[in-house]
């Protein structure tokens, strides 16, 4: 039964320094936030706790990631498997409602998820090189399912243009999704919304997907030489 109890302090501590570390980072940013600074707000007198689990700042970085990651995805799985199931796998706006609304509810209905939205647009937004590659984690899994149907449903885009497109979609949503939040934590007294922000949001994005290749940016697009060029990539 020891070692049942220290495991399970293990884990407590673990997730406390994971909660800690995304606040101040959705606060101050990952380079204004040292492990010492995440230690004493997750309330560990031991100063080395952070080293000890994480054994530098960005594993723990990478572990907040994981520690959300897995509530997303199953829950956008289970939207895009429904899609399929309805037969509307080529509905943009229902695609990238599977992307944004599993977000949204790790906002509205975890511990911590106005902290975790802030801390993905300072993420996205670090010029060190591991952050940028630790946030497109968010791409695995279902996400990469998503970015399938948007190109079989897109086909007129063509690839490399519904890839470029794809990028800068987590960048609107991410950070409109922060800068709702951090207004939020500045006035308390607003009323909610009632979903109009983010169902606008939703058709924002899926606009943007759709929205026809001008001659400008199919002339502008860098062309791949060879024959493996497909008719879409034109």
């Amino acid at each position: 039964m020891a070692g049942t109890g220290q495991k399970t302090a293990g884990a407590d501590t673990r997730e406390a320094l994971i909660l800690a570390a995304e606040r101040l980072i959705a606060e101050y940013g990952i380079d204004g936030v040292s492990l010492r600074q995440i230690n004493t707000e997750a309330g560990q007198r031991n100063s080395s706790a952070a080293h000890y689990h994480f054994g530098s700042k960005d594993a723990l970085i990478h572990s907040i990631y994981e520690h959300r990651l897995g509530n997303v995805n199953l829950r956008r799985q289970r939207m895009l498997d429904a899609l399929r199931a309805d037969g509307q796998e080529s509905d943009v706006r229902r695609i990238i409602e599977a992307i944004v609304r599993p977000i949204v509810d790790e906002i509205e209905d975890s511990e911590g998820g106005s902290f975790y939205i802030r801390f993905l647009a300072q993420a996205m937004g670090s010029p060190r090189s591991n952050a940028r590659d630790y946030w497109k984690t968010i791409m695995m899994d279902a996400a990469a399912t998503a970015y399938a149907m948007l190109g079989a449903a897109l086909p007129d885009v063509g690839t490399a243009i519904i890839g470029q497109r794809f990028g800068l979609m987590w960048e609107l949503i991410i950070h409109s999704l922060a800068d709702r939040e951090r207004y939020r934590e500045a006035n308390p007294a607003t009323e909610k919304d009632a979903g109009f922000f983010v169902a606008n949001l939703i058709d924002t994005v899926a606009g943007a997907m759709c929205a026809p290749v001008s001659a400008e940016t199919r002339a502008a697009r860098p062309r791949r030489a060879g024959c493996g060029q497909s008719a879409l990539d034109t």
